[in-house]
């Protein structure tokens, strides 16, 4: 093999993976940030990145994200394509406080993944503990967002006077699938994994 072309599977001979959570940890050099560095096509690069193009192609425009959310894996199914905004949507806090929020919002009203509930933005606001009922609105469009075939809301009546706009939110019950099979592939932090490789 000419020096300095590397294949998916000299990448992943530099690799240990983790039985738990399905990673594939990288074991070669790491950036500062805990992203491997890769060399291919004469310059170094990140390792999801190079991963990601070796099995689908070139990367025209997007960002790589981590499902995992562990820096030096290079799973091949752990790795996505998404746009910035993506990204940033699913990034761990955000998809944390989200998770969250969702799961409280089930404890409180499990019937809702049978039919669609009517709530009031204060109810959410006192839900969710936020500062004030635009916030809410924020969050349903970003949930919906998140989960676009899953979470859904619609302003069912305007309020009037005292009386609250009240909305329709309904979650399909594959929703709390979704979140279970996310938190499996988080169960380990990122620091325990790196403990098992040292």
């Amino acid at each position: 093999m000419p020096r300095g072309i590397n294949t998916l599977q000299n990448i992943f001979s530099r690799t240990i993976r983790n039985e738990e959570s399905g990673c594939l940890l990288y074991m070669g050099a790491l950036d500062k940030d805990g992203y491997p560095k890769i060399s291919y096509q004469g310059r170094m690069r990140l390792g999801s990145h190079v991963v990601y193009e070796l099995i689908h192609g070139t990367i025209s425009e997007g960002e790589i994200d981590h499902i995992c959310y562990v820096r030096c894996c290079v799973e091949p199914s752990h790795l996505r394509l998404l746009t910035h905004r993506e990204n940033v949507l699913h990034s761990k806090t955000y998809d944390e406080k989200r998770h969250r929020r969702l799961r409280t919002f089930i404890d409180a009203y499990p019937q809702v993944t049978s039919f669609p509930l009517l709530l009031t933005l204060p109810a959410l606001q006192v839900l969710w503990e936020c500062t004030c009922t635009g916030n809410v609105k924020k969050l349903l469009r970003t949930m919906s967002s998140a989960f676009p075939e899953e979470f859904c809301y619609e302003r069912f009546a305007a309020g009037r006077g005292r009386n609250p706009d009240l909305y329709a939110i309904g979650i399909h019950a594959s929703l709390i699938d979704t979140l279970s099979n996310e938190d499996k592939l988080r169960v380990m932090p990122a620091e325990d994994l790196m403990t098992l490789v040292a």
